[in-house]
Parts: structure tokens; sequence; C-alpha cells
């Protein structure tokens, strides 16, 4: 007996610029799927090291409700009908939902920020600067550095109908997520009443010197008045110390009306400045859930099956496509 190998070329395929039948295609299939199964459990094991390996990292969310003050002449009916269509038509636009979506992620509170303490273990506490970069440098460059680093970690948004800011914190560890959005949350509130506070009392301390002044130039003019009584004993025989009476009280009443207005002004004021205490509703309270955030272990390896036997069946296609000849080896015998 003997025997040699002999090229067997493959079955004949159609053009691939024609028409493909059902057919043709699950001979295809055939073909291929067993390679194409072999390259998605190949995938999967990168798929598990990428979810073993990458960095966890846990998210904090947490939910307030900021005060709003509406236009006070706007009826209750519209304010609610915009409402329904997500329209938000706020007294002020520093006291809006939108307002404190986009004051959590300015410089100025973020700086506060990175000084603060985290608890990071049990017996072990550090400042967030020291947890973003890993040093305590305070320079310019530092504290860019840091600041990027932490503006990719938070992120707000406000719902115009519920007026409720939601607030996110990616962090390590849930405990670091959850001490950075209430740390947060609570410089968003020292921000809030000192800015009104202050708004106030500057309101009020304005209304006190103008009451002070309105009050002098109305003693002054009436204490004038009086000495004209005293000079001028006969009024009716002289007209132009009628005229001149006149033109007194006329000037008196207008200081009178614009001290009373003042008065109370001031009066308003005061109040407001005690009222005027903005405060912050508690929705929803920082927490992150032991589970780190991101597809799991399980997911990861089923995207990297998907992934690694779709690329091996294109591959396979791709190459039968262009005609690559499938070479395989057959034993012919003659004895």
């Amino acid at each position: 007996m003997s025997g040699v190998w002999e090229p067997v070329k493959s079955v004949s395929r159609p053009d691939w610029g024609e028409a493909v039948t059902l057919r043709e295609v699950l001979d295809a299939l055939r073909m291929i799927w067993r390679p194409a199964l072999l390259g998605g459990l190949i995938a999967v094991l990168p798929g598990v090291l990428v979810g073993v390996l990458r960095p966890k990292s846990y998210v904090a969310r947490a939910s307030f409700v900021a005060e709003q003050t509406k236009l006070p002449n706007l009826s209750s009916g519209l304010g609610a009908l915009a409402a329904q269509f997500g329209l938000d038509i706020p007294g002020e636009a520093g006291r809006s939902p939108q307002f404190y979506s986009e004051l959590l992620g300015t410089s100025d509170m973020l700086r506060s920020l990175l000084d603060s303490e985290v608890l990071v273990a049990p017996t072990h506490s550090s400042n967030v600067r020291r947890l973003l970069i890993g040093t305590d440098d305070t320079s310019r460059t530092g504290t860019d550095r840091a600041l990027r680093k932490l503006r990719k970690r938070i992120s707000a948004g406000a719902d115009a109908r519920t007026s409720v800011v939601t607030l996110s914190v990616r962090a390590s560890t849930p405990q670091i997520a959850e001490r950075i959005a209430s740390i947060l949350i609570n410089q968003t509130k020292h921000f809030n009443i000192t800015t009104r506070q202050l708004q106030a009392r500057e309101r009020r301390q304005f209304l006190e010197g103008r009451v002070a002044d309105a009050s002098q130039t109305l003693r002054n003019s009436e204490q004038g008045l009086l000495l004209f009584y005293e000079r001028n004993r006969r009024l009716s025989e002289s007209p132009s110390l009628a005229f001149q009476e006149s033109r007194m009280k006329r000037a008196i009443d207008l200081q009178q009306e614009l001290y009373t207005t003042l008065s109370k002004e001031l009066e308003m004021a005061r109040i407001q400045e005690i009222n005027d205490t903005p405060t912050i509703t508690i929705v929803d309270p920082p927490f992150a859930p032991s589970r780190p955030s991101g597809p799991t272990i399980p997911v990861l390896g089923a995207l990297f099956f998907v992934l690694g036997l779709s690329v091996t069946a294109g591959w396979l296609l791709a190459t039968k496509k262009g005609g690559s000849p499938n070479v395989a080896p057959s034993m012919a015998g003659s004895s």
C-alpha cells in the first residue's frame, strides 16, 4: 500500500456579490461555529481579569430640596401648569434648583472640600486632597490637579418639576463616598445661610441709615416751622408769610410720608432677616451600596464572550470571502 497527501479544494462557494440563500448561510455557520465558539470562550478570560483587576468604585447618591421663592404675582394654576411641562419659573435665579446644581461644582465649593477629613479605615483618616493626588501639595498646580479629579467624581442635577437636586459622588469605598456627599451638602447649607443672612443684614443696615436721615430731616423741618411760627404771630395779615407757611407744611408732609414708608420697610427688613434663613430639606441622605458600580464580573465575562465570538466569526467569514482555499489532507491509497 502506498499513499500520498493531496490537497482537496474546498466546496465551491457562491459569489459574494450575488444573493446568498439561507442554505448557504447555514453551511457557512456550520463551518465556523466551532472556532467562533472557541474564540468567545478564550475571550472570557481577559473579561474576568478586567473585572477582578479594575479599580473598584462606589457611588453615593443623595437628594435634597432647597427653598425656592416663586413670583408673587404668578397664579398657582399657571405655576402648576408650567411644572407639568417641566418648566421652572423661579422668583429668584439664586434660589432655583439649577443654581444649587451648579453651585455643587464651583471651584470655591470644591476647594473647601479638599482639606476635609474623611475616614479611610476604622483607625485612620485622611483629607480629600491626599486621597486624590497622593500628597498634601497645596500649590496651584496640585490644587488644580485635585479639583480636576474631584470634578470627575462628582455630578449633580436638578428636576425642574419637583425642585429636587440630586448629588452623586464616586469614591474608592462606600464610606468615603458618603462622607464627601455629606460634606458637600453641609457646605451648601452653610453657603445658603450665610449668603441670605448677609443680604438681609445689608438691606436692614441700609434702611436703618435712611430712616435715621429721614427722621433727622423731618425733625429739622418741624423745628424750622416752629421757629417760623414764633417769629411770625400774625400770618393771616401777610400773604407772603401764608405762602411760606404752606410751602413748609408741604415739605414736612412729604418728609413725614417718606419717614413712615422707610420705617415700615425697616420693620419688614428686620422680620425678613429672621425669617429669611433658608433651609435645605434632605429627601434622600447620602448612601452608597456595598456593591461597586459598573458591570460585574459575570457581565464583563459575557460581554467579552460575545465580543470574542463576533470577532472570530467575522474574521473567519472575511477569510472565506477572500477566497483562501480550505486545504485538507486526504489519503489516497492504491494497492
